[in-house]
């Protein structure tokens, strides 16, 4: 059996364990700061079940980010026919990630949003750390991500052309950073760039003149390349 993509079922689709609700994750230091658990979801490896598809995880990124669309509208965005989008939805709906939005549309427009305002992935739940199957469908789910990074990356560099007249400027940056940190210290960075950013989140800075849509990009990896002798 196929998607209406065209596309095998992954493993994901198998039965497994029931985790529990999304936003139950236990951490060992508690959640984070941010984490509000009416509006935000801390995703583990058995929690991705439903997600890991790069449709799905597009249409629901979508609707994080731009709040509730029908299934046609959608499928402008991804460029696939509103039954495909209808087909992902539900799958999404079916693991708890979006909801029909009944205030909005009508008996023709079928309105979806994301239950939780954002997602977030962690392999350090004490109540699932992952197992074998489980970390390889996490290791899909990073590399669709990591996918989307990139991509917009390269959006970004493809639009210079058209965007000479405002390079002189432009805010925008793509840079790296070595350093040297312990895990602790990793972590506190980690958190002093959440709260940073609590600064300028789109719900919360209100409309200021000038100010357009931007998405900030970081990663945080080991830095394993040789060093040359």
């Amino acid at each position: 059996m196929t998607d209406p993509a065209g596309r095998e079922p992954r493993a994901l689709e198998d039965p497994l364990e029931d985790p529990g609700p999304l936003g139950g994750a236990a951490l060992p230091e508690g959640p984070p700061e941010w984490f509000d658990p009416t509006r935000d979801a801390i995703l583990t490896p058995r929690r991705l079940r439903g997600l890991v598809h790069p449709i799905r995880l597009r249409l629901l990124t979508l609707l994080q980010d731009d709040g509730p669309a029908t299934a046609s509208q959608l499928g402008r965005r991804v460029g696939h026919s509103s039954g495909v989008t209808s087909y992902h939805l539900r799958i999404l709906a079916e693991h708890g990630f979006v909801d029909e939005d009944t205030e909005r549309g009508n008996a023709r427009d079928r309105y979806w949003r994301s239950h939780y305002r954002a997602t977030h992935f962690t392999f350090r739940s004490t109540d699932d750390p992952g197992d074998a199957e489980t970390v390889e469908l996490a290791e899909q789910y990073m590399r669709m991500i990591i996918e989307g990074y990139y991509e917009r990356m390269v959006r970004f560099v493809d639009s210079i052309v058209d965007r000479r007249e405002e390079l002189r400027d432009a805010p925008w940056t793509l840079s790296t950073k070595s350093l040297r940190l312990t895990p602790d210290e990793a972590r506190e960075l980690s958190r002093d760039v959440h709260r940073l950013l609590q600064r300028y989140d789109r719900d919360g800075a209100g409309e200021r003149p000038g100010a357009v849509d931007a998405t900030f990009q970081y990663q945080m990896l080991p830095d394993d390349e040789p060093t040359v002798p």
